[in-house]
């Protein structure tokens, strides 16, 4: 029963970096975001490229991450994987 809990916690996790542009305007942190942000305003091509791209990654490695918890967190899926 605890499985759907933690793909949803992964995948907030992922998906926060980009979703954190009201913060960062807020408190004049400097993040992803607010850089993202500026490539558009500015129209910076290859800026909102690398920004998407890395963003994309982060939720790829929260992905991955998830599924390799998924095996420590029930043995059955982990028993089901190594087939």
């Amino acid at each position: 029963a605890m499985l759907p809990q933690v793909t949803g916690l992964a995948l907030a996790l992922g998906t926060m970096v980009g979703g954190a542009l009201i913060a960062e305007i807020v408190f004049s942190y400097p993040g992803l975001g607010t850089t993202l942000l500026n490539g558009v305003m500015g129209q910076d091509y290859p800026l909102i490229s690398a920004s998407t791209l890395i963003i994309t990654f982060m939720v790829l490695l929260a992905t991955f991450v998830l599924e390799i918890l998924y095996g420590v967190i029930d043995p059955r899926i982990k028993a089901t994987q190594s087939d």
